[in-house]
């Protein structure tokens, strides 16, 4: 077995609560729940979208691209 490394997280109560009752109906902690959870969404690469946003080109003018609109809406 892997060595394990001890975390702290903090949620909410209704979190907790959800939580627990998953680890109950699967007969397993809540710790493992959780690594569960967590490898699952690690696997999925994170893309916080700017490598799709356009280039700003500070010379375009009146054709450059406000990257605050791009970004914030």
């Amino acid at each position: 077995m892997t060595r394990m490394r001890r975390i702290n997280i903090v949620i909410d109560a209704e979190l907790d609560d959800r939580l627990k009752r998953e680890a109950e109906a699967r007969g397993s902690s809540k710790s493992a729940v959780v690594r569960e959870c967590v490898d699952r969404g690690l696997a999925v690469p994170f893309d916080n979208g700017l490598r799709s946003l356009p280039v700003f080109d500070a010379g375009a003018g009146d054709d450059a691209i406000n990257h605050d609109d791009v970004i914030y809406g």
